[in-house]
């Protein structure tokens, strides 16, 4: 299985004036996006923030997958998100999750101030090695953690016998 943990870098431009030890460092940023700058233009390209950041999915909940002799074990976090809002589904060898963390809603007289959490649909898919059984795979979701358990086909023992040598 091929995964990549996606990280968001987050930007604060407050944190350049905040502290002399960001300036280097600011200023790094800033020659480079400026060499960017120069070199791409106004022309488009997947390397400018807003084409690249734009696609990305607004949640994508962490991801473990673990093994034994016996079993893969796969484990996604999913705080705030309700077991009947997840889909996990199996199609031709590949593992699928996909499900939506909705937005809780603030209520008529409030006002939101601060806004940490994410929000959105997300899906994650996989390919099962060959020796996953796909017949008895089983999801558990529990205190915000969906736990998928795989097991293990058990390996075939290679069968031998004698064969008779005749005179010939």
């Amino acid at each position: 299985m091929n995964l990549v943990r996606f990280q968001p870098q987050r930007h604060n431009p407050a944190q350049n004036d905040a502290s002399p030890a960001y300036q280097p460092l600011s200023r790094l940023h800033n020659d480079i996006d400026r060499l960017f700058q120069e070199f791409f233009g106004d022309t488009p390209s997947i390397f400018r923030r807003s084409d690249m950041f734009s696609r990305l999915p607004d949640f994508l909940p962490s991801l473990d997958l673990k093994s034994d002799p016996k079993a893969y074990t796969l484990s996604l976090e999913l705080p705030g998100v309700a077991p009947e809002e997840v889909k996990v589904e199996l199609n031709n060898g590949m593992l699928s999750i996909s499900g939506e963390k909705k937005r809780e809603e603030c209520g008529k007289d409030a006002s939101q101030h601060v806004q940490e959490r994410c929000y959105g649909s997300f899906s994650r898919s996989m390919s099962l090695p060959e020796d996953a059984d796909l017949e008895h795979i089983s999801a558990a979701h529990k205190d915000g953690v969906l736990t998928i358990s795989i097991p293990r086909k058990t390996p075939e023992k290679p069968q031998s016998r004698a064969i008779t040598v005749t005179r010939g």
